[in-house]
């Protein structure tokens, strides 16, 4: 009788760390907003929206980029925070998206090529 108690012990411990370790629930899409010629380079302009499909409040993001982010100039990125090794996270002003809510940010690349960016963590 003990057994059938511990396992169904086990049984509800696990199903409430595999709740609370959720990883999916998100999503991220580029969109262009516009492009323009500047200097014989073509410029072009995104919003980047994340989705937050899940229940829980998001608390942490982090997004990885590479070279394919090559920003017009300091100044073409707005809504999200840089940081020092390229990774892109959450201002200080808004560092949370609510439970099944989006959030979107900006920038203008050089160039007409798609900027790889991938979600590397989220807390919730």
């Amino acid at each position: 009788m003990k057994l059938i108690q511990l396992f169904f012990i086990i049984l509800v411990l696990v199903s409430i760390a595999s709740a609370s370790m959720k990883t999916d629930g998100y999503s991220i899409e580029q969109r262009i907003i516009g492009s323009w010629k500047e200097n014989g380079t073509t410029i072009t302009q995104y919003a980047i929206t994340i989705d937050n499909d899940s229940e829980m409040v998001m608390k942490s993001l982090l997004i990885e980029t590479d070279s394919t982010l090559c920003l017009r100039d300091k100044t073409s990125i707005w809504n999200i925070e840089k940081l020092p090794n390229g990774d892109l996270t959450l201002p200080v002003g808004h560092p949370t998206i609510d439970a099944f809510s989006s959030y979107t940010f900006y920038f203008i690349l050089k160039g007409n090529k798609i900027a790889n960016l991938h979600i590397k963590s989220v807390e919730y």
